[in-house]
């Protein structure tokens, strides 16, 4: 079990709270689910946000653990780090912004035996940004075993939309015997599904008036429905393997998995009458696609047998992911009536190599209980690489309108609806780490167990060098109730990307109450540029983690665990808010630089104070009449409070600005505060039903002018799905994801340019979606 190195626990026997999904339970909940989704459908204190619009973040959705992010979850795969993503997070609020989490999705849920979720600390077992906890993804290991499925769903369609996100998706898995003891398992999946939209008239006028001031009759007739922002189109392949081969008494192993990804998603509408249009390209405007080729692998080999009394492990992981981002049916409008309307604007790459020996041992001692004494190495390698592309996605051409309203005004430079990284943006980062640790655990007396783990990590970077440890305890008061806590220390260096990443886009952003495009950069906290508004190098964020709770099981089949937390974490990353102005303009071109667009650079920002409780109960039982059943409740409570705010620098006094602003703030305090699951599995004879409802609780989005404050509130979410058993080995099923089509409220500041009216809710804002899957064992 994830969380113990020595002896094999239970969830139930565990110092420190674990869950565990079994790959059944990911399939039951259908509706076309990537990974990360189905956890949140699973796990209370997981949270993966529905985006829309946002390029990236459309399709790699930000995700984490006890209101914490994905960058402080470290993601196993069979026990072993899984690399990062190369696609950085932008979009999720203030919580995340800048890092780059494993990309859960990647993996091919078909290829999944279980997965164990650690909700924890976990910095001195596993690795230093094991903040939040551990996810461990375990593969199908089979032997003969296969499955097939074949899956087809679309959603419920909106506002006279029609049905929309068509989805078709297939996957299959086998197990192979080899040789003596060997086995090889192999799983493939595809997915097909086309976007889906949510949007709202523009408002406004279009078309330049004519030359006697009336307005354009083109205006009566214009499609106003121009942004095509949401859940993106997109076709992917994932593979998977799992090895095994004896070797003696050793045994050699292996598992790897491979995944390519095309996605397109639209952006805001450009008028025919902006700076961002050229009339003899688009003259009625123009809605740009943002596109991405991903392409991702990651591959372990090891061996592992006994040695010496030890059992040794000896293993080798290199993973790496490629993104290929672009935009079509856009422009450079600087490029004037000659610009392409299509570009590759850059390229990212993230490589891991990582190298572990893991020993691990029972001492007896002189009371026969055993002292298990687990130790080991690490040794990793991490590189972050951007190239820009189309020399003509970043160029400044110069043009200037000839004639009409917009004569003797330039053109807005760079591809619109795309994120563009210049010469000057590229980065080409690497860093080393070493780590050891000592795990300890000591089963003290039948009702006491004690744990003690330490690490030691080295960064060959900045971000330095540091100790984590943790102490955890489990005490059984009786057969059926018992108490346990842990105390535990982590670090989290500032990733590669946080450390270099910089681009330019054309951002929707409030400003004064409005909703409107926005010239963004973000800089290099390192940069010339950055440095003159007073950003200082990044320094690693640390935290200290205090959790106690209980487990019950007072009777056959029914389980409780209640686990309260305190997460404090230090100088967390995050982007500033927009810095714009007369003033921060000055300060740029004092300094040599343009003052035309609004600056952005990723900052120690904030100490912040997670609190939260989660409690977890399992009930299951049979009857003779009516089958089996298994009912489930899951909640969190969290709330996080922010400690302390980091001061302004002298570079920006007098200003009027913040470098981490009201609104920013907002997104770390006014999130929804609590999550309801209750779930139902109903199988008898031939028929099974999975039934579940999820309460989302209300949240606030601040603005810096708390009179465009919006709060939204609380709502249930009701999934549904009936099976049947055709044959021993053919089985089919139809059901609902979101049954009665609940959408979050609407938001309350006017929407001028025509984005989805709805909330950024937890569940998203796009409404129910009906499927049918047949699955067939072979």
């Amino acid at each position: 079990m994830t969380g113990s190195r020595g002896q094999a626990r239970t969830v139930t026997t565990s110092p420190t709270p674990i869950d565990v999904i079994g790959g059944e339970d990911v399939e039951r909940l259908g509706g076309g689910m990537q990974l990360r989704d189905a956890l949140t459908q699973l796990v209370p204190s997981f949270q993966s946000t529905t985006v829309g619009s946002s390029s990236f973040n459309s399709l790699t959705r930000p995700a984490g653990l006890r209101g914490l992010s994905g960058v402080h979850v470290l993601v196993l795969v069979n026990g072993k780090r899984r690399h990062n993503s190369s696609i950085i997070d932008f979009n999720s609020g203030a919580t995340s912004q800048g890092g780059n989490p494993v990309d859960l999705d990647l993996i091919p849920s078909s290829a999944i035996e279980r997965i164990e979720v650690l909700r924890d600390g976990a910095s001195a077992q596993y690795g230093s940004d094991a903040i939040a906890g551990v996810i461990n993804v375990i593969l199908k290991k089979n032997t003969t075993d296969g499955r097939a499925t074949i899956e087809a769903g679309q959603r419920y369609g909106r506002d006279g939309s029609g049905s929309d996100g068509e989805t078709v998706q297939a996957s299959v898995s086998k197990g192979f015997l080899l040789g003596d003891g060997g086995s090889l398992t192999l799983a493939a999946e595809g997915k097909s599904g086309q976007p889906t939209v949510r949007n709202s008239d523009v408002t406004g006028a279009l078309y330049f008036p004519l030359a006697n001031g009336s307005p354009d009759p083109r205006e009566q007739t214009a499609d106003r429905r121009t942004y095509q922002g949401g859940l993106p189109k997109v076709k992917d392949v994932k593979l998977a393997q799992t090895l095994s081969l004896p070797l003696g008494e050793a045994e050699f192993y292996s598992d790897g998995t491979f995944g390519y990804r095309e996605a397109e998603v639209g952006q805001s509408g450009r008028r025919p009458n902006s700076n961002q249009n050229v009339l003899q390209i688009y003259p009625d405007g123009f809605t740009p696609f943002y596109s991405l080729k991903e392409t991702d692998t990651q591959f372990t080999g090891g061996v592992k047998g006994e040695v010496s009394q030890w059992n040794a492990d000896l293993s080798s992981t290199y993973g790496r992911n490629h993104a290929k981002n672009g935009a079509f049916n856009t422009l450079n409008a600087s490029l004037g009536p000659s610009s392409p309307t299509e570009f590759d604007t850059f390229s990212s790459t993230f490589g891991q190599w990582t190298n572990n020996l893991d020993l691990t041992r029972d001492f007896e001692l002189g009371n026969s209980t055993p002292l298990h004494v687990s130790f080991g190495g690490e040794y990793r390698y991490e590189s972050y690489e951007t190239k820009p592309l189309d020399e003509a996605a970043y160029k400044s051409g110069g043009y200037f309108y000839p004639s009409g309203p917009l004569a003797g005004r330039p053109a807005q430079v760079g591809a619109q609806g795309a994120i563009v990284v210049t010469p000057e943006d590229a980065a080409d980062e690497s860093r080393n780490i070493w780590a050891t640790y000592l795990d300890l655990a000591l089963d003290v007396s039948p009702k006491l167990l004690l744990t003690a783990a330490g690490r030691f990590e080295r960064y060959d970077d900045s971000s330095g060098s540091v100790w984590s440890g943790k102490l955890s305890g489990r005490y059984e008061v009786t057969d059926w109730f018992a108490l346990r806590g842990a105390l535990s220390n982590g670090f989290r260096a500032p990733s590669l990307a946080q450390q270099s990443f910089a681009q330019t886009s054309t951002s929707v952003n409030l400003v004064g109450g409005v909703y409107v495009p926005v010239l963004t950069k973000v800089v290099k906290t390192g940069s010339p540029t950055a440095r003159a508004l007073g950003a200082q190098p990044l320094k690693p964020e640390k935290s200290m983690n205090y959790s106690f709770g209980t487990t019950i099981t007072p009777g056959s089949g029914l389980t409780l665990s209640v686990d309260t937390y305190q997460i404090d974490l230090d100088d967390r990353i995050t982007l500033t808010g927009l810095l714009s102005g007369n003033g921060v303009r000055n300060i740029l071109i004092r300094n040599g630089f343009s003052g035309d667009q609004s600056l952005r650079f990723f900052t120690n920002a904030v100490d912040t104070r997670t609190r939260g409780v989660d409690v977890v109960g399992t009930y299951a039982f049979s009857t003779d009449d009516l089958g089996r059943f298994r009912t489930s409740l899951g909640f969190n409570y969290n709330t996080t409070k922010i400690r302390n705010i980091a001061a302004n620098p002298p570079e920006l006094s007098g200003l009027g600005l913040t470098l981490f602003d009201r609104r920013t703030q907002g997104w770390f305090t006014e999130g929804p505060k609590t999550k309801l699951i209750a779930g139902l599995n109903w199988d008898y004879d031939a028929i099974g039903v999975n039934l579940k409802t999820t309460r989302y609780d209300s949240f606030k989005l601040l603005d810096n002018s708390a009179a465009n404050d919006q709060s939204f509130g609380a709502k249930w979410v009701t999934d549904l799905e009936v099976s049947y058993e055709l044959t021993d080995a053919l089985k089919l099923a139809v059901g609902a994801y979101n049954l009665f089509d609940v959408y979050p409220d609407r938001t309350t500041i006017a929407n001028t340019i025509g984005l989805a009216p709805y909330g950024a809710g937890p569940f998203g804002h796009y409404g129910g979606y009906y499927y049918s899957r047949l699955s067939m064992s072979f």
